[in-house]
């Protein structure tokens, strides 16, 4: 078998094809001012098994699910036919025992080698996306070096078996390829830089268009020359279809075979390289192929001249490498373990890859901030998402909230001038009723009516070329990439610089938050909310007033779908038993009332037509204030009732059932505890009538049931028509009117849901028997049909009888870790948080052989109907596998409880980058969604890692990495000042000979700890800050933090370098 190991910046696996295939991606990253190309790869042929832009529906060559992936990339993928003599040879096709084969994998490309005695050649190819460029492509570079002892006369055919050409949907071109071959044009051959498009729409409509939007390309460079292409796979392959055989390039030598004629028509065509020449021992043969895209043939044969350039490739080369590693220095780290600090750089990469890499336009005055380089996380493991990454400058990409939201839970601990952009942007998506929409798309730009003219004299006085279109682009909304593009491709000069010339374009504009439903509302998605704070208040604690209190610019998403009362949800199935079926339709009368945008983001709107605005605080009241009354008829979880789960996605049955979760009523508690905490800072509040209206009577309702005994489901039919009868009031519009309330009120309400959340937690405990469970589901113990005035069941929407239920009985389901998770960081105590990890350590839902915690126990005899979970293999996807992105969850809340030793402990097994490669599969520098646990029926893929990188667990890894090298808190505010605490929770073995441990701080500040005695820095014996030193004000500081001007300073980015003592 083959190995696994990390060399300098690069993980190495030897003898790559004979290893469990893998799947995993380039980043895509061309620059923000580059046009990015997405590619996926695996360890199989030559490594590439699908790659385009934009999209899924843009492939270039052919998308593919992995395990159809795997078979077909030595067949589909980059070929080379080498031959000599009387020799024929392919590498890295089929088994060789005469070949060693190495796989290598960076941040932003990959390379493939090939060592063949037999034939005394090596194979050299490497991969990565053309950076800083206005056209996109992938550069493939390879080299042939003759390591034996003869002279070679070598004849080799090097490129792409199939091509697709643009304009061809990739689902449409599995399903009629053979039809819409017809459509295939091949332009611009004479320059030996094929175009590949369509010569018209495929869309069967009485109305015909041609085919627009650009094409995609092939050409092959060496020594600046421009290398001739066949783009007709006959004349290679001849007879054979399978594409296995070069049948003709066997039996002609190449000159034969290039005067043959090509005939693309009513083919899939290809893109290969003719190549001959001569090596004398040791020496080798480099070439360069670009496949990729461009908006027309004359841009591609403009930039022609510039890929022929004498140090292109190796400019191109250096900047691939460069941009990540720019990018991943905000996160650079040194401790005694060299492969975790190569981790968290990668952790760092992939969680802004689903996230985005903010970046601030004129943070001093109208801020605008974009999420750079993100796409939803779609990929051969991943082939039920549609991903999407804008192939433009300044490049934005689709994501679903939650997954958004999460990873960018952290930006604010490198990026400090993005201030509150995400809590404005998470919190102004959550709506009126306490859901949110599900996509969150690229923001948009708006020219503000007053700018209008500043707009005009900004491009007349930068722009003398004709630039009407240009200009055009900013009479509707429109992305930075768009305008930078336009520049780029039509060769437009701007006098003042085209960076200078968009940042103060945008300083004129609105920004845009765009959203979409999408798809449902999932009971969880506001869970990541309150992490969006807690980060900027790490930072900012100076201004907690400020974004509470002050700024009363807050919005509510209006989505196109509602939720429907129980009175239409509540039905009998055929075997008489009540669900919850059909709890969400698209309101149709709202959206055909004027003005509401049915494919665009809507925001609430008074009868006025004026936005409906208030504070955060109003915002997190309305938000705990809908999920509080939405706790279940025995007031311990908050219910599904909108339809789907929470997290865990393939429990797509327990809305259905009724079903709650936990999991969500940790996280309410934590929110109505920062509410409490903080509402008093303020004498009053103003909140719109109608969430002011809602509040009262919900905890008048609470103070009823207290004072006269209600049953807890007298009290949940109650609330739930409360919240009823709320939605109904923003279903459209609100009145516009707010009302003043006393914060003194409003705490004492809030108290009282605290409390009431506290008795139900306790419940929920009691029915766990040590370990808190993550879900219920509810039977229908009494109920009764609706009917009409003649006696007549009444029938839903669904198809099925409506049913009022009476009462109902709660059923727990077996352990989850997602509950425990959410109550060991809501623990203070230390002793309870012990014994709850105890609890946790001793049950099913540790596996004992991988020493890693799954998402649940056995779940084998609870019933199908729970979800698609049950159905899935044990230790396979959701269904008692290790989710890195929860076991990380519970790491986290490990820190965060105070359990340290018993952290570093797990870590050594539960973290990827400290397993057996060999095991898990894949590179241990890279997360995966999950791993195979022990109770998998296939005992060869215990421990084995699937389903690559883009996951949740990322953005863990770095609130871990936060926790250790920083602590939990980092700025104070106290008693008008600002200080700055470094409190550190590192195990001794992370310190160096030395005994020190460096990383970065905000971005731009090496911070290195001192610990000489390699103590931990944690517990009563642990290592304290005793001295702190900043070598550019050559200042020490004897204290154990810093504060006042220099706590500033620091923040604002003043202070390149500090050193801390620890003792």
């Amino acid at each position: 078998m083959g190995k696994y190991y990390l060399k300098d910046d690069a993980y190495i696996m030897e003898d790559f094809d004979k290893l469990p295939a893998f799947s995993s991606f380039l980043p895509g990253l061309a620059g923000v001012k580059g046009v990015p190309i997405w590619v996926y790869y695996t360890n199989r042929g030559q490594g590439i098994n699908s790659f385009g832009i934009h999209n899924k529906n843009n492939a270039i060559m052919e998308f593919n699910p992995a395990n159809t992936a795997y078979e077909n990339t030595s067949i589909k993928g980059f070929r080379t036919f080498v031959k000599w003599e009387d020799q024929f040879f392919e590498p890295f096709f089929t088994f060789d025992p005469n070949a060693k084969r190495t796989f290598n994998i960076r941040k932003n490309s990959i390379w493939l080698e090939e060592v063949n005695t037999k034939y005394g050649l090596k194979f050299t190819v490497k991969y990565y996306v053309l950076p800083n460029d206005s056209v996109g492509a992938l550069i493939r570079k390879v080299k042939v070096e003759n390591i034996g002892k003869d002279e070679k006369q070598l004849e080799m055919l090097d490129g792409l078996p199939k091509i697709i050409p643009y304009g061809i949907a990739n689902n449409s071109y599995k399903e009629m390829s053979n039809l819409l071959k017809s459509w295939t044009d091949i332009k611009n051959i004479e320059n030996n830089a094929p175009f590949y498009t369509m010569r018209a729409s495929t869309e069967d409509s009485e109305e015909f268009s041609d085919a627009e939007g650009g094409g995609y390309f092939y050409m092959a460079i060496n020594e600046g020359k421009v290398l001739p292409v066949i783009y007709d796979a006959e004349l290679i392959f001849n007879y054979d279809t399978s594409l296995v055989h070069p049948v003709a390039f066997y039996n002609q030598t190449l000159s034969e075979l290039m005067k043959n004629k090509p005939c693309f028509y009513n083919k899939v065509p290809c893109g290969f390289t003719p190549l001959s020449f001569t090596l004398n021992p040791g020496e080798s043969y480099v070439f360069h192929s670009l496949t990729g895209f461009a908006a027309t043939t004359e841009q591609l044969n403009e930039k022609r001249k510039e890929f022929c350039g004498k140090n292109f490739f190796c400019e191109k080369e250096k900047q691939a490498e460069e941009i990540v590693n720019d990018l991943t220095r905000d996160i650079k780290t040194h401790t005694a373990v060299p492969v975790f600090d190569q981790y968290m750089e990668q952790n760092y990469l992939d969680n802004f890859l689903r996230g985005g890499y903010p970046i601030v336009f004129h943070p001093d005055g109208n801020k605008s901030v974009i999420h750079l380089f993100s796409r939803k996380h779609g990929d051969p493991e991943r082939d039920y998402n549609f991903f999407s990454i804008a192939g433009e400058y300044y490049s934005q990409g689709n994501g679903n909230f939650r997954d958004v939201n999460q990873n960018r839970r952290n930006d604010v601990f490198f990026q400090k001038d993005i201030g509150d952009f995400n809590i404005k942007t998470f919190f102004g998506l959550i709506q009126a009723d306490g859901y949110n929409p599900l996509e969150v798309r690229p923001s948009t730009f708006t020219v503000k009516p007053e700018n209008k003219d500043k707009v005009k004299e900004l491009f007349q006085q930068n722009i003398k070329q004709p630039c009407d279109q240009l200009m055009k682009l900013t009479n509707e909304a429109f992305t930075p990439g768009q305008i930078a593009n336009y520049i780029a491709t039509h060769g437009i000069t701007v006098l003042c610089g085209e960076d200078q010339f968009l940042e103060q374009l945008l300083t004129y504009c609105d920004q845009n938050i765009e959203a979409g439903f999408g798809e449902g509302y999932w009971s969880d998605h506001w869970d990541y909310n309150m992490d969006l704070i807690d980060s900027y208040l790490c930072i900012f604690p100076d201004k907690e007033k400020e974004i509470l209190f002050d700024d009363q610019s807050y919005r509510f998403y209006d989505s196109p779908a509602r939720v429907l009362p129980r009175s239409e949800k509540y039905v009998i199935t055929k075997k008489n038993e009540v669900r919850q079926y059909g709890a969400l339709v698209h309101d149709e009368e709202k959206m055909n009332r004027q003005g509401f945008r049915k494919n665009g983001t809507n925001w609430l709107k008074t009868v006025k037509g004026d936005y409906v605005v208030t504070t955060l605080m109003g915002k997190l009241i309305s938000l705990s204030l809908n999920k509080f009354s939405s706790l279940d008829a025995f007031g311990m979880g908050v219910e599904m009732e909108a339809g789907k789960p929470g997290w865990n996605d393939a429990m797509n049955g327990l809305p259905g059932l009724f079903g709650s979760g936990m999991a969500e009523t940790f996280e309410l508690k934590r929110m109505i505890s920062f509410i409490c905490n903080k509402v008093g800072n303020v004498k009053t509040l103003l909140l719109p009538t109608e969430i002011s209206v809602f509040l009262t009577e919900v905890y008048n309702a609470l103070q009823r049931s207290e004072q006269e005994n209600w049953s807890d489901f007298a009290y949940w039919d109650t609330v739930s028509t409360l919240r009823e009868k709320y939605r109904d009031t923003v279903r459209f519009t609100t009145s516009g009117n707010y009302q003043e309330h006393d914060t003194t009120d409003i705490l004492k309400i809030y108290q009282a849901f605290y409390r009431k959340l506290e008795a139900g937690i306790q419940k929920a405990c009691d029915l766990g028997n040590g370990i808190v469970p993550t879900y219920f589901t509810f039977r229908a113990s009494k109920f009764e049909p609706v009917i009409d005035e003649e006696g007549n069941p009444v029938i839903s929407h669904y198809g099925l009888p409506k049913a009022k239920v009476k009462a109902f009985e709660v059923q727990p389901l077996p352990p989850f870790l997602e509950g425990p998770v959410k109550m060991l960081a809501s623990l203070s105590d230390p002793s309870k948080a012990r014994e709850l990890y105890s609890n946790v350590r001793n049950s099913d839902l540790f596996d004992q052989k991988l020493k890693m915690y799954k998402t649940s126990v056995s779940i084998e005899h609870i019933a199908m109907e729970n979800g698609r979970i049950r159905a899935f293999t044990p230790g396979w996807l959701e269904r008692e596998s290790i989710f890195l992105h929860m076991e990380y969850k519970y790491l986290l809340s490990m820190l965060k409880a105070g359990l340290y030793d018993e952290f570093y402990e797990d870590i050594k097994t539960a973290m990827v980058v400290f397993r057996d490669p060999a095991e898990y599969g894949r590179s241990i520098l890279e997360n995966s969604s999950f791993i195979a646990s022990s109770v998998n029926p296939n005992e060869s893929i215990h421990g084995r890692g699937y389903v690559a990188r883009l996951s949740g667990s990322t953005t863990e890894a770095i609130s871990i990495w936060i926790e250790m090298f920083m602590g939990e808190k980092v700025f104070a505010y106290v008693d008008g000042e600002l200080q700055l605490h470094f409190e550190p929770k590192l195990a001794g073995w992370m310190f160096d000979e030395r005994g020190e441990v460096s990383f970065t701080f905000l971005k731009n500040c090496k911070v290195t700890y001192s610990n000489p005695s390699h103590k931990n820095t944690y517990g009563p014996d642990g290592a304290k800050v005793s001295r702190i030193f900043l070598p550019e004000m050559q200042e020490e500081i004897t204290a154990a933090y810093i504060k006042g001007e220099r706590a500033e300073q620091i923040r604002n980015g003043s202070v390149k370098e500090i050193i801390i003592e620890l003792e």
